[in-house]
């Protein structure tokens, strides 16, 4: 069974920005199909009271998050973004947890 993708308001500008690169798009459409057909189980767990789970590529080092509801099996794409500092990274993350917890 499928799970159904819903992208973030974030996620859906960065789509359209990656649109314009050919080599993103491709990797991008790559994890979003993995991500319909095989859940959560295509990424690591880096919040466990919040389902929050993160996707990284090493070539080119890109990183995608997000969130699964186990209920509805539905899968929320927050974001992804090229792999930078430690400090942005966990930026990143508490930005997407606040999201989260506010919702």
């Amino acid at each position: 069974m499928p799970y159904t993708l819903v992208f973030d308001e974030v996620m859906i500008k960065q789509l359209k920005q990656a649109a314009k690169n050919q080599q993103i798009k491709v990797i991008l459409t790559k994890i979003l199909d993995k991500l319909e057909k095989d859940g959560p189980l295509v990424g690591k767990l880096i919040d466990a009271k919040l389902f929050l789970y993160e996707v990284k590529l090493k070539r080119p080092p890109i990183r995608l998050y997000f969130k699964h509801n186990k209920i509805t099996d539905e899968i929320y794409i927050f974001e992804y973004g090229m792999k930078n500092s430690p400090e942005n990274q966990q930026y990143t993350i508490q930005k997407i947890k606040d999201k989260i917890l506010k919702s």
